[in-house]
């Protein structure tokens, strides 16, 4: 469900997600700046809906966080 949404927008910018999933992807190296905007886009065109950047940037950008944000929980 929104797991897979997560997968597979990982899949099309070509990075392996971490096993931790409370980790930071942006301060731990996962994933830079521009791999950032890339993930944040394929949420976007998966979901039809957009991303509210604050929100991300309020807390670590983390897949728990992400997915939060995807089913609109805060």
């Amino acid at each position: 469900m929104q797991g897979s949404i997560l997968s597979e927008a990982f899949t099309q910018i070509g990075i392996t997600p971490p096993n931790d999933e409370h980790i930071c992807l942006y301060s731990s190296g996962v994933i830079d700046s521009f791999d950032l905007m890339q993930l944040i886009l394929e949420i976007e065109i998966a979901t039809s809906q957009r991303v509210d950047l604050t929100k991300l940037i309020e807390t670590k950008i983390s897949i728990v966080n992400l997915k939060k944000i995807i089913l609109g929980d805060t």
